[in-house]
């Protein structure tokens, strides 16, 4: 448990001082001016007194119960400082102190022998080159950190990485009215990790919803364990800092380019359940409808506007994040019409009109909700100078009391009616400036919703020959290998992953023979590390259909690729169809990415692929295939058959369970994949193996 650290019975500050602008005099600022509840002990080996409150030389002096200490000294000064900490029995220590790991080898060995003393008293350590810990609970109003927006209890929790984005996350909610409920930036986390306290803030009843900022992940398992329990009870908002790739090393398959820091932490994010944000704004302003809203039920949105054009705005937000506009029936629409002006527009959006009072507000509001096809409801209106916009305002919310749809409004006024925007938040309803950031708001709770309610399976178990497998990886132990193309098919054969029948060709002598087994028409493939993209180095002859055309085209061949070390394959031809790929790549502490998108030659310029980890349940599997953006050539087009679907899916999981079984795979292309209305074959395999 982290009471000693979020809710402690005496906080001290190490780096004390009577300066305005140290770290420990701000710390003791915080700590008095928001009422924290326990006694503060400022240290300072000169004593005295700090903002009235009596210094003590040492931690050890202190007469009193210590359960957190802040520690603002130089590093070099950290370790005498943690032992007298230890034996004074403290809990633990916020370490604000920079010099640790982000400075190179000598501060990541600092950090080591610093967790190390701590833990030798049974000590934690949050940080170093952290900004704190707050808790706005008024029984405790504990704000251990030098930052400075104001601290105001609320029920949104934060957690950040980096310092200044989560003082971003705090301030934009302090400027809307709320405030939160815990607050942490958590530094190098050499000790306490985002896990620990993520598992804190998910037992706490005052949450309602934790937003979160992170720039890597030190134990992506345990991250995805602990948001994988908290998901179905309180939503988790991210954003993920640094999501290229840019610097890392390069890798030749089409998966490994593919893949970069933002869509692991997106596979990550989908298994757990968490609503990943790309912008700060965009997350800030879910989390206050989070805040004092349920999710919805369903995907349909009802809107009621006063003027048009924001209201088109609204529809075509809502439609473009997935929402779909509801419909209403011929009671509602009766009572619209009842409850109206004759002009009102009674569609979706309903047009009330420039003129509408409160009393037409409510009506359409409260028809709206009470509607068994509207799951949703986004409110804009004007602050007409001929309208009594306060009591429209009430009305609204009186409206909303009997529902438990969630409601958005969305006002459109200057600063003489910003009275009116804090009485609608202080009733508990989400107010927005612009209709698309409403439409937004409610389509981040829709996308909770479907991720808390999905349908939830374990990975199947599978008819395959790991042993037939395991015998072939063993060849490549110790070493940084692709496998020939022979043995990478006979894995995929382990599996059950459909492929055509394949012979490999040693020299001219072995045409015949092959021929005779595979038949015609056939293809010839160029085998070697060296060549990565065969079609582009002209590596493929595909139908040829007789011994002659074989023949020659090994002759081709054979001298394109002389001194690469190239060998040769000869593969059954298979009837055209929808080209798509599937691939895998290893993921440091997660295991497995499986990436699935539209094959061929231009997926690289595409780049309509999506990622989750491996193993896939079969619901996984399907949701993968309908996040990319060509789903709907796989259903069929214009015509065309779709693809066999079922095959798709099976062929998932299969290459999902191989990587998993087999942590030994490192990279794994099928591309291309050919989807026909009768299954889905992979034609071409690239494997690598460490």
């Amino acid at each position: 448990m982290l009471d000693g650290l979020f809710k402690p019975r005496g906080v001290a500050v190490v780096g004390a001082s009577a300066n305005p602008y140290s770290i420990g005099h701000i710390v003791i600022k915080n700590l008095s001016a928001y009422g924290y509840k326990g006694p503060i002990f400022p240290i300072n080996p000169k004593g005295g007194h700090i903002r009235s409150f009596k210094a003590f030389k040492s931690v050890l002096d202190v007469p009193d119960v210590i359960d957190l200490v802040n520690i603002s000294v130089k590093y070099s000064l950290v370790p005498a400082v943690l032992k007298d900490c230890g034996e004074k029995g403290v809990k633990f220590a916020i370490v604000h102190t920079a010099g640790f790991k982000e400075v190179g080898e000598e501060g990541i060995q600092r950090e080591r022998e610093m967790v190390e003393l701590a833990h030798s008293y049974g000590m934690r350590l949050f940080g170093p080159n952290s900004q704190g810990i707050q808790n706005a609970d008024p029984d405790i109003s504990v704000y251990a950190n030098f930052t400075f927006v104001p601290m105001k209890p609320g029920n949104i929790s934060i957690i950040a990485q980096g310092g200044g984005m989560g003082e971003m996350l705090k301030l934009h909610l302090h400027n809307v009215g709320l405030g939160h409920r815990m607050y942490c930036s958590y530094g190098n986390e050499c000790d306490l990790t985002m896990p620990e306290i993520l598992d804190y803030y998910g037992q706490d009843e005052g949450t309602r919803v934790i937003m979160m900022q992170t720039e890597s992940f030190k134990d992506p398992a345990a991250f995805l364990e602990v948001a994988s329990r908290i998901t179905p009870k309180i939503p988790i908002l991210a954003i993920k800092a640094g999501r290229t790739r840019e610097g890392s090393v390069a890798v030749s398959s089409h998966t490994g380019t593919l893949v970069d820091q933002g869509r692991m932490a997106s596979a990550m994010y989908q298994k757990a359940g968490v609503v990943e944000f790309h912008d700060t704004d965009e997350m800030i302003k879910a989390a206050t409808a989070f805040s004092t809203q349920e999710p919805p039920r369903g995907r349909r949105i009802g809107m009621i506007t006063n003027t048009g054009g924001p209201g088109i705005q609204a529809v075509d937000e809502a439609v473009d994040r997935g929402l779909e506009l509801a419909t209403w029936s011929e009671e509602g629409r009766a009572k619209l019409a009842e409850s109206l002006y004759a002009e009102a527009s009674l569609g979706n959006p309903v047009d009330v009109v420039a003129t509408a009072n409160a009393d037409h507000y409510h009506a359409a509001v409260e028809t709206l909700l009470a509607e068994a096809n509207t799951d949703m409801v986004l409110v804009f209106f004007v602050t007409a100078p001929f309208t009594d916009t306060e009591a429209i305002a009430r009305r609204i919310k009186e409206a909303t009391d009997a529902s438990d749809k969630p409601v958005v409004v969305v006002v459109e006024t200057f600063s003489e009616f910003y009275g009116l925007i804090d009485k609608l938040r202080q009733s508990d309803l989400p107010v927005y400036e612009f209709a698309e950031d409403g439409a937004r708001a409610l389509a981040s709770m829709t996308r909770y919703a479907e991720l808390r309610d999905r349908e939830v399976e374990e990975p199947p178990e599978l008819p395959v020959d790991r042993a037939a497998a395991g015998e072939i990886l063993r060849r490549y132990e110790g070493q940084d290998a692709y496998l020939p193309q022979t043995d990478a098919f006979a894995l995929l054969a382990a599996y059950g992953i459909a492929a055509p029948r394949v012979q490999p060709i040693s020299g001219k002598d072995d045409l015949e023979t092959v021929a005779a087994d595979i038949g015609f028409p056939c293809v010839l493939k160029v085998d070697s590390a060296q060549v990565i993209h065969k079609s582009d180095e002209g590596g493929v002859v595909l139908g040829i259909s007789d011994r002659a055309a074989l023949a020659a085209a090994f002759s081709d061949l054979n001298q394109t690729f002389a001194g690469r070390g190239a060998t040769f394959i000869v593969q059954e031809q298979k009837p055209p169809g929808s080209e798509i790929i599937v691939g895998a790549t290893e993921s440091p502490g997660l295991g497995h990415l499986v990436m699935f998108g539209l094959g061929g030659v231009f997926v690289e310029v595409m780049r309509d692929v999506a990622f989750a980890l491996a193993p896939l349940s079969r619901p996984e599997a399907r949701s993968l295939m309908r996040e990319i953006k060509g789903f709907p050539i796989l259903e069929g087009v214009r015509g065309e058959p779709g693809a066999d679907l079922a095959a798709i899916e099976d062929l998932l999981v299969r290459v999902s369970r191989m990587v998993a079984d087999h942590p030994s795979i490192t990279e794994l292309d099928l591309n291309p994949i050919l989807a026909t209305p009768d299954g889905a074959c992979a034609v071409d395999v690239r494997l690598k193996v460490r």
